[in-house]
């Protein structure tokens, strides 16, 4: 709730009051018109969304998230051109990608802007506002439409319009590092259980039993049998993997959230 009331107000409310104020110290013809009006809204709504990714991106919990939002592009680049993902073939890749929720921000900015032309300019502020919030839906359904058609589709038009969200990637995305790519691979790979039938990954939804301590895995292992065949015995070795991975991400897990109560 706190997120939709900041959102609203920084990029829709705050750039519409500042326009307001500026056209009532201002009194000029110029400025009642609703194509200007408009106009500056937009500067002013790109502006504040520059500047807050920017400084948000100063902070290092979320410079971390970033690295792994590159992680995640340069994953998919990697599945998208048919190459095995590993570490080595997925930081080949670059970051900045087409269909990237950032490239669908800008586009919403830019698309609001038009959409800002059509609304009279000699209706009062509330009302103009109230218009605008009403109309969201079209244009984030635009903005996602575009996000899809350029995707698809490599030419001077969708590069055109895709460049800015290409740029403003530059803050979103940054290189990661190796252990952040494995976990972008194995991201994948479990949202993709069809391209990938033999990844096997841990489901805490599924009746699975948490994985024992270290002692008792060793202890599970002597007693236990070595499966007999190499592909039972390379199903064993990924799973044993994804159970220690398991192990390592809930204690990290445990002492974020124990360092956060402090």
């Amino acid at each position: 709730v706190l997120s939709v009331i900041m959102s609203v107000g920084l990029f829709i409310l705050l750039p519409t009051w500042i326009v307001s104020l500026i056209t009532s110290i201002f009194k000029g013809a110029a400025l009642t018109s609703g194509i200007l009006k408009s106009l500056i809204e937009g500067v002013i709504r790109i502006c504040i969304f520059l500047l807050y990714m920017y400084f948000a991106a100063k902070l290092p919990d979320i410079r971390r998230v970033f690295e792994y939002h590159g992680a995640e592009h340069k994953t998919i680049f990697c599945y998208e051109a048919g190459l095995e993902l590993t570490v080595e073939n997925v930081r080949k890749m670059g970051r900045f990608h087409p269909r990237c929720g950032t490239s669908f921000l800008i586009v919403m900015v830019i698309v609001g802007v038009f959409i800002g032309l059509l609304i009279p300019a000699g209706l009062p502020t509330v009302v103009r506002t109230l218009i605008k919030l009403l109309l969201l839906p079209v244009t984030m359904g635009i903005g996602y439409e575009f996000i899809k058609f350029a995707g698809k589709h490599d030419n001077f038009i969708t590069r055109f319009f895709s460049f800015p969200g290409l740029l403003m990637q530059r803050i979103t995305t940054r290189e990661p590092d190796d252990s952040q790519i494995e976990v972008a691979i194995v991201a994948l790979k479990s949202s993709l259980p069809d391209d990938f039938p033999d990844f096997v990954h841990y489901d805490p939804h599924n009746n699975v039993t948490e994985p024992a301590s270290e002692s008792e895995e060793v202890n599970d292992e002597a007693n236990n049998d070595i499966p007999g065949s190499v592909s039972a015995l390379e199903d064993y070795a990924r799973k044993l993997a994804v159970h220690a991975a398991y192990g390592k991400a809930l204690e990290y897990v445990q002492a974020y959230c124990a360092q956060f109560e402090k």
